[in-house]
């Protein structure tokens, strides 16, 4: 099964994915889920370049490949926030406008001086007018269609290094004999 060489092909594959996340994103600012297609392409190719893979189809090696090409582009998105950090303290720093103090607008208005009263302001009830349960709000920033990436990506990963299990077979034709002039062969 060369479950050795397979593993080393796919962290080399899954170590190019990080540094296609990196790229794309310090070139063009895109963070979408569907670079994770490309993390599997490379993770899966990584394993088919150091295994032979036609003919000896393995299950565990296409587990193996999807688990690692998803884990390839979950730890790349955290080195992407690292690095984005890093440039943004490199960054050159902005002068802020200072906003007026408190007391100045108090002294514009006449107000008094005081701390205002904080006003809370009521939370909305869970369920509706109908008695029934509201639904509530998706997290900002998720969306459905990531999950149905990811699902690709983990089956692009699985099929390129799972590998194929049949093994082409090549088709020998034989000549074909001619019988004696003027006889059919089916009579």
């Amino acid at each position: 099964m060369q479950l050795g060489k397979a593993l080393i092909g796919a962290i080399v594959g899954a170590a190019l994915g990080i540094g296609l996340l990196i790229a794309v994103y310090i070139l063009f600012q895109i963070d979408h889920v569907a670079l994770a297609i490309g993390v599997a392409l490379l993770t899966g190719l990584g394993v088919r370049t150091l295994v032979s893979t036609s003919g000896h189809a393995s299950y565990t090696r296409g587990a193996l490949t999807g688990i690692l090409a998803l884990a390839a582009y979950v730890g790349g998105w955290l080195l992407v926030a690292e690095v984005a950090k890093a440039r943004a303290a490199a960054a050159p720093k902005r002068s802020v406008i200072a906003a007026p103090k408190a007391d100045d607008k108090q002294a514009d208005t006449g107000a008094p001086a005081g701390d205002a009263p904080v006003v809370e302001q009521p939370r909305p009830d869970e369920r509706g007018p109908s008695g029934a349960a509201m639904p509530k709000a998706a997290t900002p920033g998720q969306n459905p269609l990531d999950y149905v990436w990811l699902a690709i990506a983990a089956l692009v990963a699985y099929e390129l290094g799972r590998g194929t299990g049949a093994t082409p077979v090549e088709t020998v034709e034989e000549p074909i004999s001619e019988g004696p002039a003027g006889t059919h062969p089916d009579a």
